[in-house]
């Protein structure tokens, strides 16, 4: 199981929700909400969004997806303990609303407020790196096919990706066009990224 994307956030609930329910088969499944179509929910999650007008940021969006070659049937169920481990698991509380949308095939969208009914604030310190690191022992405790994660180094900074030479064949062709090879484009956007010794939380930023 992985994260789609890297965590979203934004200021209208309305054309998230209208997002996810407008392909693959869009269905609520899950979460801690009423509601089951985009103005719904959008009417209450703005009930939260009430509670805290100075945040222009409250929406939280992310998404999970299966590897296609996952042994264990998905159930709606299945889904709905998996979404309510991974929001725990990154620090929403009970009274933080959220649903989960499944999409076909395997994979769900989690759309929460960062604003609880109570007024509190979801922050979300380095999110992303959290996340990863979250999904994998879910896959663990639920008996997913664990996918692999960034490589680390051992002060846990995320490890650069292995330097692999351009192909003769393949410099040739960029030398004739006057133009670098893609491969050593991408190596150097890495090199630059990786100056200085960043935090792994930096290295994603760059």
């Amino acid at each position: 199981m992985k994260g789609m994307q890297k965590i979203q956030r934004g200021s209208g609930f309305r054309g998230c929700a209208d997002y996810l329910f407008d392909h693959d088969g869009g269905r609520v499944i899950g979460g801690n909400m009423c509601g089951t179509t985009p103005r719904a929910l959008a009417a209450e999650f703005g009930v939260a969004r009430r509670q805290r007008p100075d945040i222009e940021k409250p929406v939280w969006h992310n998404s999970l997806r299966l590897p296609r070659d996952e042994r264990v049937e998905m159930t709606d169920e299945k889904w709905r303990e998996i979404g309510d481990d991974y929001m725990r698991g990154m620090g929403f509380s009970d009274q933080h609303p959220r649903v989960y949308v499944l999409h076909e095939p395997g994979h769900i969208h989690i759309l929460a407020s960062r604003v609880s009914l109570g007024g509190d604030v979801f922050l979300g310190k380095n999110e992303n790196l959290k996340s990863t690191a979250l999904i994998q022992r879910l896959e663990q405790v639920h008996g997913l096919t664990v996918t692999k994660g960034p490589k680390k180094t051992p002060r846990g900074r995320i490890a650069p990706p292995e330097v692999r030479r351009t192909r003769q064949g393949e410099r040739r062709r960029y030398e004739r066009l006057e133009d670098t090879p893609p491969r050593e484009w991408l190596q150097k956007l890495v090199a630059e990224a990786t100056h200085g010794r960043p935090t792994a939380s930096e290295f994603v930023a760059r």
